[in-house]
């Protein structure tokens, strides 16, 4: 499938390092969206610490990478938002509120199925918001359906976001949350019926759109950091394994991180991906080595054309961590894992179209992290041009795990 990688125009933000990551990348009818920054051509992060200004800005920014390929915000049927907020839980949601008035600015009506989640911060000190997505073109942005089940949660204040969006055999599943109409947490303090509150609205989006649990490509689950179950379970072990239960092998793929959330006594937040496609097939090595998913989580799936690869980390078979405070090498484990599931349906690291990088750092070492992820990448795949997104977070599912990347690829 022919693939068109776009870059940014002259005077457009910047990393503050040469960058092989392209603007945005189209294949078909998708246009895959890098993460937009509140930076300047320099790399300088613009209005630091002012969240309007910063949410502006990357919507600014969004509305330009559309236009370049001839799109609008309306074209949009994903769009992940990451945002930070340091203060207590009791400030988030009015924080969330006051950044989303700036968003109703540029959200389309009907809205992209969307996800917003709380992380520890952003590739450079001072960045509060990034944002990502993916548009649709041509006769697919015509047929598309709208999905909105009866039974589901509402936000807290008016937004015309969707709870899905289903064009053809692809059903995109916005993030979901254990809330109800008026957008209070339902099951607090309750990890298991919030998680399965989760998954009963994922299977009326699901049931909506002509699909069911068994379609599912790609789950992401997003955690409360540094929680505990009074068993002593992680909440992303527990997580894990209530979401095994939905799942019937071959199973779809899944990645896991940590989070804040949006509103008091939640625990979790967890978006899909779903194609219905009878000649799916899953993708696995063999060779990986350790990994935090249930077995009933492939490390990949091939449907429809699409390729999607779950998160890789270093951990060995005995789940100890390899390359422990080293995130290069870490790096290089990771992006070897993702080559070697790609290689399963003859892919390879530059079919990939969209690259996610979840990266655990403090203070300036996070700057550093973040340009050595980008200089591993560059040595190992100097011909790949993804659409990236990268993000701190508080932890991954293992202590020890420094960065998680997962990936889409199109051949």
């Amino acid at each position: 499938m022919s693939k068109e990688i776009v870059y940014p125009k002259e005077n457009a933000w910047s990393w503050r390092n040469s960058s092989p990551f392209a603007r945005s990348v189209i294949v078909g009818d998708q246009v895959f969206i890098s993460g937009q920054q509140s930076l300047d051509a320099n790399g300088n992060v613009l209005d630091p610490g002012d969240i309007a200004a910063q949410t502006r800005n990357v919507f600014e920014n969004m509305k330009a990478s559309l236009a370049q390929v001839g799109l609008e915000m309306s074209d949009l049927v994903r769009l992940n938002t990451y945002y930070v907020f340091d203060g207590p839980d009791e400030e988030a949601t009015a924080y969330w509120e006051s950044m989303t008035q700036v968003r109703l600015q540029y959200f389309p009506d009907p809205g992209p199925a969307a996800t917003a989640v709380r992380v520890k911060g952003m590739p450079y000190k001072g960045q509060l918001i990034q944002i990502e997505g993916v548009a649709l073109r041509g006769e697919s942005r015509k047929n598309r359906e709208r999905i909105m089940p009866d039974d589901s949660w509402d936000w807290s204040i008016a937004v015309p976001l969707s709870q899905g969006w289903k064009i053809g055999e692809r059903i995109f599943v916005g993030g979901q949350i254990s809330a109800d109409k008026a957008a209070n947490p339902v099951h607090v303090g309750d990890l298991e019926a919030q998680t399965r509150e989760i998954y009963k609205f994922i299977g009326n989006v699901l049931e909506d759109a002509g699909a069911s649990f068994e379609d599912l490509v790609r789950i992401k689950v997003c955690f409360k950091h540094d929680s505990v179950e009074p068993s002593g379970k992680t909440f992303a072990d527990k997580i894990m394994d209530i979401s095994a239960e939905f799942i019937d092998q071959p199973g779809p793929v899944l990645s896991a991180f940590s989070v804040d959330l949006l509103y008091p006594g939640l625990d979790l937040e967890i978006d899909a991906m779903a194609i219905i496609d009878p000649n799916r097939k899953t993708l696995s090595d063999g060779q990986l080595g350790g990994r935090y998913q249930p077995a009933k989580f492939e490390d990949g799936v091939s449907a429809a054309g699409e390729i999607y690869v779950g998160g890789q980390v270093a951990l060995d078979e005995d789940n100890s961590v390899l390359c422990p405070d080293d995130i290069s090498g870490q790096a290089r484990i990771v992006f070897e894992r993702l080559q070697k599931v790609l290689a399963q349906d003859g892919a390879t690291l530059d079919d990939i179209v969209k690259l996610n990088l979840f990266i655990v750092g403090e203070g300036p070492d996070a700057e550093d992290a973040f340009h050595t992820l980008l200089a591993v990448w560059s040595e190992m795949a100097p011909n790949a041009h993804p659409a990236l997104t990268p993000v701190r977070v508080h932890e991954l599912a293992r202590p020890g795990l420094l960065v998680q990347a997962d990936c889409i690829a199109l051949k």
